[in-house]
């Protein structure tokens, strides 16, 4: 049995669960698909409970509004790192030889089958717990967030795929060209953590309609239902 730290806490958690129910039921592809087996698999669901309730530790210590998207942003971008390896493995179609390669750079000299399941397990729970941190920061009604987030994705993203060809890359000439790039990739994603950590939330709530709506399904109150 989950022990919350606190009512915040577990108002977090349940909210999440709800997220993720949420997908599991009315939405399709990969997202749907992770949250279902998340939720069926009674293994994955309690280790991601578990998971993702210290995740969200650090949000529900915070009383104020602005402290708590902080700690949201806080999260997601630590579930971006986590969803990356697979994400790159699945998009260049990384099989054989490089796979193994290129997984020995993150587990060192380990089976390469043992390898990919824990990562594959990594991005299960990652996934899941992304779909439950995109709800709560829309519940916070920060459109600011969305976007530092997004803009962050995006730099990452580019920073990673350099990363992983120039740790499996065979042509110094290509990786001396490729260190620069990914070099000033990396500059740019530490600027936006940095915007991230310091961009002060929008001054701004859902909608009245939006959060009436939700309101009258019981799933919390008009006043944000995470400060106090």
């Amino acid at each position: 049995m989950l022990r919350y730290q606190s009512r915040r806490h577990r108002y977090l958690m349940d909210e999440s669960e709800q997220a993720l129910s949420d997908a599991a039921e009315s939405r399709s592809g990969r997202d749907a698909r992770i949250a279902r087996q998340t939720l069926c698999d009674s293994k994955i669901h309690k280790l991601w409970e578990s998971r993702h309730a210290d995740l969200v530790t650090p949000v529900a210590e915070q009383s104020k509004r602005a402290p708590q998207i902080f700690r949201l942003r806080d999260i997601e971008v630590k579930l971006l790192h986590r969803r990356s390896l697979v994400r790159y493995l699945r998009k260049h179609h990384v099989v054989g030889v490089q796979r193994a390669k290129l997984l020995s750079v993150f587990y060192g000299p380990t089976d390469t089958t043992d390898a990919i399941l824990k990562e594959h397990r990594q991005y299960t729970l990652a996934v899941s717990s992304r779909v439950s941190a995109d709800h709560l920061i829309n519940v916070m009604g920060d459109p600011a967030s969305s976007r530092l987030l997004l803009e962050y994705e995006n730099i990452y993203s580019a920073y990673f795929e350099e990363y992983c060809f120039l740790v499996t890359c065979e042509d110094p000439v290509l990786a001396d060209a490729t260190k620069a790039e990914m070099t000033s990739l990396r500059r740019r994603a530490l600027q936006m953590i940095k915007r991230i950590h310091s961009e002060r939330p929008d001054n701004c709530h859902s909608s009245f309609e939006r959060q009436a709506l939700l309101a009258r399904s019981g799933r919390y109150p008009i006043v944000d239902y995470m400060v106090g």
